[in-house]
């Protein structure tokens, strides 16, 4: 009886993460055409979205980080109902771990993702192509804080190029994201197989 009530709990964590997912998607574009269909997803997804508003430090600048928080709580969430479905019980260290994962999940699609854009800005620094062009500009603008803060860590201003900064940059989040996996999935794997 159990096992059947998380069965179904599962399913519709599933089919929440996918309508919430959508919702997310179409956020992203203007939600006027869509019409009642639109509508009915925002009042199924809206109030569960609103819990995380509430913490302000999700949102910086132009970046709201609220909705992948939303997801990656979803995601831990369905985590530990499928544990519970195959093992029969939860611990604190299946609960640290499903946590650590969803956390690790965020960051190393952060990672990867200025990793992309560092590398779709290091093009026209390596084939001297169109430097000028507002794409360009525009990757600057996503890439050059992160930069600067490499360059002040290993004081490299002044001392090497902009080009050089950026591939010194690019490096330390390939390494980041490496070795993080690495750490990030041992450290689960570890969590998990405590006894209480």
């Amino acid at each position: 009886m159990l096992t059947g009530i998380l069965v179904a709990v599962n399913i519709v964590l599933i089919l929440y993460l996918f309508l919430l997912s959508a919702r997310i998607v179409l956020s992203w574009f203007s939600g006027t055409w869509l019409g009642r269909p639109w509508e009915l997803l925002k009042q199924a997804t809206d109030p569960y979205l609103g819990l995380f508003y509430r913490f302000r430090f999700l949102r910086r600048g132009m970046v709201d980080f609220t909705p992948v928080v939303a997801v990656l709580s979803l995601v831990v969430l369905l985590n530990l109902v499928n544990e519970l479905i195959r093992g029969g019980r939860l611990s604190v260290g299946l609960i640290l771990s499903s946590i650590l994962l969803a956390a690790w999940s965020g960051a190393s699609f952060l990672l990867l993702l200025f990793l992309v854009v560092g590398v779709l800005r290091a093009i026209p620094l390596v084939s001297r192509a169109l430097p000028g062009a507002t794409l360009w500009k525009t990757l600057d603008l996503l890439f050059q804080p992160l930069v600067a803060w490499v360059s002040r860590l290993f004081r490299l201003e002044g001392r090497a190029s902009y080009a050089q900064r950026l591939l010194v940059t690019l490096g330390l989040l390939l390494v980041a994201w490496l070795l993080g996996r690495i750490a990030i999935v041992r450290l689960a794997g570890f969590l998990a197989r405590l006894p209480f």
